[in-house]
């Protein structure tokens, strides 16, 4: 209730007393807890009182394997976190040795009600044991091919409407014993991100009847037996959307398209295998600003004079490159440096020329206990701009 000046100038001032002395001010957790009491309330809640909406966004920021442990508890949570569930599917561990039954299970699951289940699949990864089981063999284990769950899959491609993301690992095999899988992958129009990991012809095939137009392209291994000299490789379609190339151990594939296109958004390069000359890479993507060269890869040698990027944001090797001719603001190095003794390292000897031509603002990388310390004063001296270094020393 308000108080009135008059009542308020009544009251006489008294003066503030002293703290009192510390035994006196502890206070229990218990007691601390029961004088917030009127400060708030607490009440039980059904979690499914929420807007709708919010229980959304909390599904959206769940794992699919945390969403479907909340799906399994009762009918609402069902309802509510199904969605989340069917939007990234994996399937093939190798270790569970089911991949064939498990992926023939889940599309007869999404096939049986494809209005309500199939529009929220998003990203759909056939892993090493999608396609394949282990048997035993002379007392040694392999994966044997199996196919038997490739139509169903067919069918659920062909419904998959909102598929943004798909990998398959076994992709050329699979072509070639069912063509209706690349016939109905190639109709989807909103693929973001394609990933075939074994390729062949097939799969050459497959991505240049794509209509969709993907930013992501991924690639591995030739499976196919010799690669003929020059095929049109199937990235010409997609000069404009392509924005992060993926070629893992087949980086061969550029040599018969990279003198006719240019893509001028394109960003990330991953390249491993026989890859053309740093220039023609740099003429082909001219806005390239991470690149990294993947395990074992052999560079076609440069015949003259370079032109290449002004500067690379990210650069990464697995093995020493002494004539890289642009300037590289981070420089990861997959491969230890003087891991040999001896002042004639020749994988020593390249890395110096390539730290100098680099000149990273960044590096990181893993050094023996074996590199002399001529060695680390010569790569510091070589990289003047160096202001952050990560270092695993071994």
């Amino acid at each position: 209730m308000p108080v009135s000046s008059e009542s308020t100038l009544a009251v006489p001032i008294q003066p503030i007393p002293p703290p009192p002395p510390p035994s006196t001010v502890a206070v229990s957790r218990a007691d601390r807890s029961r004088s917030l009491d009127h400060l708030y309330t607490f009440s039980r809640r059904n979690l499914f009182a929420l807007n709708r909406d919010v229980l959304k966004t909390i599904s959206d920021f769940c794992a699919p394997g945390d969403a479907l442990k909340l799906a399994l508890t009762c009918k609402d949570a069902y309802d509510l976190a199904m969605p989340r569930v069917l939007s990234d599917v994996s399937i093939g561990d190798p270790a569970l040795n089911d991949g064939p039954d498990r992926l023939e299970k889940f599309c007869q699951f999404m096939l049986a009600d494809p209005r309500r289940r199939t529009r929220h699949l998003r990203a759909l990864r056939l892993l090493e044991g999608a396609f394949a089981r282990v048997t035993t063999v002379g007392g040694r284990d392999r994966l044997q091919a199996d196919f038997s769950s490739a139509d169903v899959l067919a069918n659920l491609l062909r419904q998959a409407y909102n598929l943004r993301l798909i990998h398959i690992r076994d992709a050329e095999p699979l072509f070639q014993s069912h063509p209706a899988v690349y016939e109905a992958l190639a109709q989807l129009t909103s693929l973001s991100e394609v990933s075939l990991y074994y390729i062949g012809n097939s799969t050459l095939k497959a991505i240049s009847q794509l209509r969709c137009t993907p930013a992501v392209i991924e690639n591995g291994l030739w499976k196919d037996g010799p690669r003929p000299q020059g095929d049109i490789t199937p990235f010409g379609p997609f000069v404009d959307s392509l924005k992060h190339l993926k070629l893992w151990e087949c980086g061969c594939m550029l040599e018969s398209v990279i003198d006719r296109h240019v893509w001028p958004n394109l960003h990330t390069l991953e390249i491993g295998g026989r890859i053309a000359k740093i220039s023609e890479l740099a003429h082909a993507f001219p806005n390239l600003r991470r690149l990294t060269f993947y395990l074992e890869f052999s560079v076609k040698p440069e015949t003259g004079a370079v032109t290449c990027w002004p500067e690379l944001d990210y650069l990464e090797t697995s093995a020493p490159l002494p004539s890289f001719p642009s300037p590289v603001r981070r420089l990861q190095l997959q491969y230890p440096v003087g891991s040999s003794s001896g002042p004639h390292n020749s994988s020593d000897l390249k890395t110096l020329p390539l730290m100098e031509r680099t000149n990273p603002v960044v590096l990181s990388c893993t050094v023996s206990d074996a590199a002399s310390g001529m060695l680390l004063e010569r790569m510091k001296s070589s990289m003047p701009s160096l202001r952050y270094l990560e270092l695993v020393y071994t």
